[in-house]
């Protein structure tokens, strides 16, 4: 079943009326699209939640933070730095949204190696966000509107002239990229 959009959704953007069936298999073909495609962009398995586990490499002296490949997380299961567990709390902090852990107190510093900080959590939505469905339906909808004529634009009769629009068929429209851009990690993974 399709997370990020929707079949009734999507006719009622391109205004399709709900009676008209003629569309539904192409609409269909689309929806499983979406989903891999809006999981692609957030860098998930799923949208539900799901257990990652992390080796993550420390690269600077002086580092206090690390990042989780995988956000938002929901709950940490386990956290080990250098072989040690650590307790959430006491030891670290998580940002949650961000999938960004901080050590406590202030002072502690992470060792610098390879797979230094080992965390085990879930990450993924515990509801899917409005938005993000909103974002799945405006992509399923321009992708409906590139099916019949893959990045058509124009043609002329005269002296006959055919041309493609610019980007079409390899662009998410700019609102669902604006909307898709709150939930990103739009910065390195990893060191901070």
């Amino acid at each position: 079943m399709a997370t990020f959009a929707s079949s009734t959704a999507i006719k009622r953007m391109l205004g399709i009326p709900s009676t008209v069936t003629t569309h539904d298999d192409a609409i269909s073909d689309l929806l499983d699209a979406v989903d891999q495609i809006v999981l692609d962009e957030l860098n998930l398995d799923a949208a539900a939640s799901t257990t990652y586990t992390d080796k993550l490499d420390v690269t600077d002296n002086g580092q206090t933070m690390i990042n989780t490949t995988k956000r938002p997380v929901l709950t940490v299961a386990a956290l080990t730095v250098g072989g040690s567990a650590y307790t959430e709390g006491t030891d670290y902090k998580i940002d949650k949204s961000l999938g960004m852990i901080t050590l406590m107190p202030m002072g502690n510093f992470l060792p610098v190696g390879r797979e230094q900080v080992e965390i085990t959590y879930t990450a993924g939505f515990s509801s899917v966000p409005a938005d993000l469905i909103y974002a799945g339906n405006l992509i399923a909808c321009s992708m409906f509107n590139q099916q019949s004529h893959v990045g058509f634009q124009s043609e002329r009769a005269g002296d006959y002239t055919y041309s493609l629009g610019k980007g079409v068929g390899s662009s998410i429209p700019s609102l669902a990229s604006r909307i898709l851009n709150k939930h990103r990690r739009l910065f390195a993974r990893g060191a901070t």
